[in-house]
C-alpha cells in the first residue's frame, strides 16, 4: 500500500518527515522500531513491531517471520532481542511504501487505519522522541586505564595465554543543544554509504544507532552465503589513493588471525566448498581495513540453515573478542570494567524480502535523554603499541561524534 497514494511524490524532506513520525508515534505509543540502510543503497527501510510487546527469540533465521534481530555482546540466555515487521516503510526517490503484514495482531491503542492516517497528517514539530534507558553509564575507560589494560594484556600474549584480545573503551558525551536523532541517521548514511547504517529503539532497553562496516553473515533467496573477515585499522587521509595503502606486519597478521577463524568455524561444520576473496584494503568512511570475503553456495551444498549455524559458531568473533575465544574473553570480562551491551553484538534485518544480513554492531552509540555513549575497540598483538591503540579508539569513537551536529 502506497500510503503517498493520491498526493504529490514526496521529496526526500517529506520522506524524511514521514520517517520522523514513525519513530516518534512508535515510541509514543510504547512500541519497537528499526531502521536500516544497507551498504551500497540508498533506500532507508523502517519496521514497527506493533505487537506492544518486548520479543525475544532464537536466533533460527530461516524460520523466522521478517524482521530485524539485535543482540548483546554476550547473552545470558541463547535468545535475542526481534522487532517483527507489522509495519513496513521502504522509501526511494519515488514512493514511501506501507505494507502492513498479514496475520499479525495489532496490539495498540489505536486501530491500524487510525495509526496510518495519523502518521499520514501528522508533522514533527519538535525532534521526534526515542526510548532512553534511564539507567547511569560509566566510562570508567580513560586514557590510563586503557593503556594499562593494553600492557597488560600484551604481557599476557608474551607468556602465551592468548595470541589476540579485542580490548575496547566507552566514553560519554553531551548530545548537542537541539540534536534530532533522523537527521543525525540520515548524516550517517550521507557519510558512510559503504557501511550498515542501523537505528533500533526498544522500550525498557534502550536507542542504539551505528555505521557498521562488518558483515558477520549474509544470504539472499538464491541461497547465497557470505561472510568477511575484518581486521586492521588506520587513517585513510594518509594514503591519496587506498590503493597506496600499506600495512604493518602487526595489522596483516590481526587480519591473518581473522580469517583463520572464519576457516576454522567451517572446518567445524565439515564445509570445504567456499570462495575465498582477499585480502583487500577497504575504506570504511574516514578508515582504511583489510578485509577478506567468504562465499557458500548453500543450494549446492545442501546446507539450507547454514546461516544459523555459522552466526552460532562465529559470535563473537576473534575481530571483537579475540584468539583463543575463551582465554581473550576471560581477559575482557576481568579487566574492561564496564558492560559492552550492544557493543560488539549483532543487529541487522531478516528475512525482509527474501534477504538476512546480519551486522556486528560496531562503530556504535547509545543514545540517553541528554547524552550519548559512545564505544570503540582494538585488536592487541604481540606487536601493539599501547599508545597508538588507544588513539585507534578516539579515530573509531569519531565517527559517531563527527556525526551529532549538523
Amino acid at each position: 500500500m502506497d500510503i503517498t497514494q493520491g498526493l504529490d511524490k514526496p521529496t526526500t524532506a517529506k520522506q524524511t518527515n514521514l520517517l520522523s513520525s514513525l519513530i516518534d508515534m512508535a515510541c509514543a505509543e510504547n512500541l519497537s522500531v528499526a531502521m536500516w540502510q544497507l551498504p551500497g543503497e540508498t533506500e532507508q527501510h523502517a519496521i514497527v513491531d506493533c505487537s506492544g510487546q518486548l520479543n525475544k527469540v532464537q536466533p533460527d533465521l530461516e524460520n523466522l517471520p521478517e524482521g530485524f534481530i539485535a543482540s548483546t555482546f554476550l547473552r545470558e540466555n541463547p535468545e535475542d532481542f526481534f522487532i517483527r515487521a507489522d509495519i513496513h516503510f521502504k522509501s526511494n526517490e519515488q514512493e514511501l511504501v506501507e505494507r502492513i503484514l498479514p496475520n499479525q495482531e495489532w496490539k495498540i491503542g489505536q486501530t491500524r487505519d487510525e495509526f496510518i492516517r495519523k502518521l499520514k497528517s501528522v508533522i514533527v514539530k519538535n525532534t521526534p522522541r526515542y526510548h532512553s534507558h534511564s539507567a547511569a553509564h560509566y566510562s570508567i575507560s580513560d586514557k590510563n586505564h586503557y593503556i594499562k589494560m593494553v600492557e597488560k594484556s600484551i604481557g599476557e600474549i608474551e607468556a602465551e595465554t592468548f595470541q589476540k584480545v579485542v580490548l575496547s573503551r566507552n566514553k560519554t558525551i553531551e548530545l548537542p543543544e537541539g540534536f534530532d536523532i533522523m537527521s543525525c541517521f540520515n548524516r550517517l548514511c550521507k557519510a558512510y554509504p559503504a557501511a550498515f547504517v542501523s537505528l533500533i529503539s526498544l522500550p525498557g532497553v534502550g536507542t542504539w544507532m551505528g555505521a557498521s562496516p562488518e558483515i558477520l553473515i549474509n544470504t539472499n533467496e538464491k541461497g547465497i552465503f557470505k561472510t568477511i573477515s575484518l581486521a586492521g585499522t588506520q587513517a585513510k587521509s594518509k594514503f591519496d589513493n587506498i590503493c597506496d595503502a600499506s600495512w604493518t606486519q602487526k595489522e596483516i597478521e590481526e587480519q591473518a588471525m581473522v580469517s583463520r577463524y572464519v576457516i576454522n568455524c567451517f572446518k567445524k561444520i565439515r564445509l570445504r566448498e567456499f570462495e575465498e576473496i582477499g585480502p583487500k584494503t577497504v575504506a570504511a568512511g574516514s578508515l582504511l581495513h583489510l578485509r577478506t570475503d567468504y562465499v557458500v553456495d548453500t543450494k549446492a551444498v545442501n546446507y539450507p540453515q547454514l546461516g544459523s549455524v555459522m552466526l552460532g559458531l562465529l559470535h563473537p568473533t576473534s575481530a571483537i573478542c579475540g584468539m583463543p575465544k575463551e582465554t581473550s574473553l576471560d581477559f575482557i570480562l576481568e579487566h574492561e570494567d564496564y558492560e559492552r551491551s550492544f557493543y560488539s553484538g549483532y543487529l541487522g534485518p531478516v528475512n525482509v524480502e527474501g534477504k538476512t544480513g546480519i551486522f556486528v554492531n560496531l562503530r556504535c552509540m547509545q543514545l540517553l535523554e541528554k547524552e550519548a555513549v559512545l564505544y570503540a575497540g582494538a585488536g592487541i598483538t604481540q606487536d601493539s603499541v599501547p599508545e597508538k591503540e588507544f588513539m585507534e579508539t578516539e579515530m573509531k569513537m569519531n565517527i559517531m561524534f563527527s556525526q551529532l551536529e549538523g
